[in-house]
């Protein structure tokens, strides 16, 4: 069934835009004036049919998404009017930036809007990892532990005070996660993009080889595509945990679950996989690993953030003003 579809204000003089997802309107209050904003009028949680999509956006000079939409050439076939896509979201994956930028199209995302959520999960995360948390919850919700009654034994997990941490980047979500390791007693280190003189800064390698917890906070780039690979992780501590909310393909997410069957990682947490939504079957039978469904920045609060600097960057394009967090740099 099609999706039926609500605007904000039916103004023809005015260039339309494309929010991908049913939002609070105020939430895009920037383009108020601006733009005629196109709002789907459905609840469901699913991106857009791609048939609907690619309807509305035959007219649209700009769209915004929170990453679910991918840019690339069959959709910027359908839409020969864009001019402008914006992410509500950190990364850019999505976007094929190369094919953005030849056709002429800005491309801008929400670098910071998500730091303070993606920290708290990493946290999360790693906590939920090493005191067994879901595990825990999973074996209560079967009915097992009314039956077996208590087995003080069978669920000792480990501290995470007094442990090394050890971050893999040191951008703004790094020192958030850095922040509140430290609250929980952990000794932080990590990597930079070029190594210094600070105390807690290590070289890769050496990094892998002290920590008792490993975090990717990376973004993906050739260079970082696949370094936590089979020699990364034999090159970590026996034992070690490794949690990943950076971006799946930081990963080999087969190494990653043979270093798990072995035993070389005692833990994981991902809330990034390699091929999303698609995850390695064997991770489903591991009760030693968390997973969560990409839900980094998904809070209340840091989404609004996000889809109102979206809006802002929109506004400011369609004013004929720079934008403030271009991904791409389109020939005019």
């Amino acid at each position: 069934m099609a999706c039926s579809w609500r605007y904000s204000r039916r103004v023809n003089s005015l260039p339309k835009v494309l929010f991908t997802l049913n939002v609070p309107r105020e939430h895009l209050s920037p383009l108020d004036g601006v733009a005629e904003l196109l709002l789907p009028n459905r609840h469901e949680w699913n991106a857009l049919p791609k048939a609907d999509l690619f309807s509305l956006l035959r007219d649209c000079e700009a769209f915004i998404s929170q990453g679910e939409v991918r840019a690339n050439a069959e959709l910027l076939d359908a839409a020969p009017r864009l001019r402008m896509v914006a992410n509500a979201a950190m990364g850019v994956d999505n976007l094929d930036l190369e094919e953005l930028t030849r056709r002429g199209i800005q491309a801008t995302n929400t670098p910071d809007a998500f730091a303070e959520s993606t920290a708290d999960l990493t946290l999360g995360l790693i906590l939920s990892v090493t005191r067994r948390i879901a595990e825990g919850d999973r074996f209560i919700r079967t009915g097992e532990w009314g039956k077996l009654g208590m087995q003080p034994l069978r669920w000792e997990g480990s501290l995470v005070g007094g442990k090394t941490l050890g971050i893999i980047g040191y951008g703004r979500i790094a020192k958030l996660v850095e922040k509140r390791a430290t609250a929980f007693g952990l000794n932080v280190i990590h990597t930079r993009q070029r190594n210094d003189d600070h105390p807690q800064c290590r070289s890769f390698k050496e990094l892998l080889a002290e920590s008792d917890l490993v975090v990717a906070l990376v973004p993906l780039t050739d260079s970082t595509r696949h370094m936590i690979d089979a020699k990364a992780l034999a090159a970590m501590k026996p034992g070690a945990v490794f949690i990943n909310v950076a971006r799946g393909k930081v990963m080999d997410e087969a190494a990653v679950v043979e270093a798990l069957r072995s035993g070389q990682l005692a833990g994981a947490g991902f809330d990034v996989f390699e091929e999303e939504p698609v995850v390695h079957s064997a991770l489903f039978e591991m009760d030693q690993v968390v997973m969560t469904p990409h839900l980094g920045g998904a809070t209340e609060e840091e989404r609004q953030i996000g889809r109102r600097e979206a809006a802002e960057e929109v506004a400011r394009f369609l004013r004929g003003e720079p934008v403030r967090n271009p991904v791409n740099e389109p020939k005019r």
